[in-house]
């Protein structure tokens, strides 16, 4: 079993997508991986880096103290098994452990923080200045946000469901 750990300098993070870096440990508390966080300075790419790189590593399960809701629900769409820790301190060793005692599973993504700046987005009708459900953009089974863009800005950023519907928006 491999087990993530969000690590801000040799303890646990506060805060799951903040960590400096991301160690692997197997069940032995052996480290078979030590990351830089990708979610640092990606914004809303980073975070599902951040979740592709706990996949690609053979994670089972994600050790956290604080987690925001969107990025718990991602984790737990992957089938990872989430704990979260009290203590930011406590030895690696504990949670290679098949069983980790002092830990809460988290099952649902409402265990998780609310985050101030989806609900700000969301107010301000997505991320990119236009609703969630506009057709051609923010819906369907291939839908994705253009999140690290400001509001109402075109460029190479920009996410192609939006780079699509903004180019059509201003042909006249």
């Amino acid at each position: 079993m491999i087990t993530a750990i969000p690590m801000k300098a040799e303890n646990i993070s506060n805060h799951f997508s903040k960590a400096d870096e991301v160690l692997f440990i197997n069940d032995q508390a052996q480290v078979v991986g030590r990351f830089t966080n990708p979610a640092l300075l990606d914004g809303c790419e980073g975070k599902q880096q951040l979740v592709s790189l706990i996949l690609a590593q053979g994670a089972n399960r994600v050790i956290i103290r604080n987690i925001g809701q969107q990025l718990l629900s991602k984790l737990l769409n992957q089938n990872l098994s989430v704990f979260h820790t009290k203590n930011g301190r406590t030895e690696l060793q504990h949670f290679a452990a098949a069983v980790l005692s002092d830990c809460e599973q988290y099952t649902q993504a409402s265990q998780g923080r609310t985050s101030v700046k989806h609900i700000a987005k969301q107010a301000n009708s997505g991320c990119c200045d236009h609703a969630d459900g506009e057709a051609g953009c923010h819906s369907g089974p291939e839908a994705k946000r253009c999140c690290e863009t400001k509001a109402g800005a075109e460029s190479a950023m920009m996410k192609p469901c939006c780079n699509k519907k903004h180019s059509l928006m201003h042909q006249h």
